[in-house]
């Protein structure tokens, strides 16, 4: 079971639609795909259809983490719908507002940087890939939720404080890294890309000439994106022909080449 965790200490970079769509993506592509949603907001079980539920406050929070098995859903949204396709081999560990209690309790308990790298063992012989969705916070929960991960995505917008925000993250897996952690950046995904504004230009070049190669190919500025959310849908059923779709499916094909 390969774990990969979509994170960034700054909100608002596309990270639950990333998360999203590469579980989504995975599964079409034939593997079993657990998405576990971190993110008190419950965002990963509406972008799908689901309703938000206390599934990762359970993980954080139990004794024993077998007990949050029951909570693993099907991705199947709750209004059927004929545009819903593909999502064999697709589950949801939903999370909800009460993950910010969970996430008080996590860090006030001072658990170890391996503690969702364990947590997650549960699921290994269910699971071919889970993809973990963070919140935008420092430490704590994002900060073994990272550890736990063999490969990490990190999505950022393509606006001024990008590169601060990307920053911030090398230096946090520079720090992991000297206390054991084993995985490894698959890549910085540039989001909200919109080629028309120099900007966005200009932020995008920063990016490669500070990250070279790690930078992955972006993602546009898209209301479909927006449109597909609002839907319960990933934009690979809402509209599968868009360059939004044609762009996470670039992503998904990078991320098949390292399990």
């Amino acid at each position: 079971m390969k774990v990969i965790t979509v994170a960034n200490q700054k909100g608002g970079v596309g990270k639950t639609t990333t998360a999203v769509h590469l579980a989504h993506g995975l599964a079409r592509a034939g593997k079993r795909v657990l998405l576990v949603d971190f993110d008190p907001q419950g965002q990963a079980a509406t972008a799908l259809g689901l309703k938000p539920e206390p599934g990762a406050f359970y993980l954080l929070t139990l004794p024993d983490p077998h007990m949050a098995k029951q909570w693993v859903r099907p991705a199947l949204p709750l209004s059927p719908s004929p545009r819903a396709k593909h999502r064999e081999g697709l589950y949801l560990l939903p999370g909800d507002a009460a993950t910010a209690t969970a996430q008080i309790v996590f860090n006030a308990q001072n658990r170890p940087l391996d503690a969702i790298a364990n947590a997650l063992q549960v699921f290994r012989k269910s699971f071919d890939v889970v993809v973990i969705d963070t919140a935008p916070s420092v430490g704590g929960v994002q900060e073994r939720a990272v550890f736990a991960a063999d490969l990490l995505v990190v999505p950022t917008a393509v606006d001024y404080l990008a590169l601060e925000g990307v920053a911030k993250v090398r230096d946090f897996m520079v720090r992991i890294t000297g206390q054991g952690w084993q995985g490894r950046l698959l890549g910085i995904l540039p989001t909200f890309f919109d080629e028309r504004t120099r900007e966005s230009r200009q932020n995008l070049n920063l990016l490669h000439r500070h990250f070279g190669d790690a930078v992955l190919s972006p993602i546009h500025r898209s209301t479909v994106l927006r449109e597909c959310s609002a839907e319960g849908l990933t934009v690979f059923e809402y509209a599968p022909s868009h360059r939004a779709a044609r762009e996470y499916q670039a992503l998904v094909d990078t991320v098949m080449k390292h399990l």
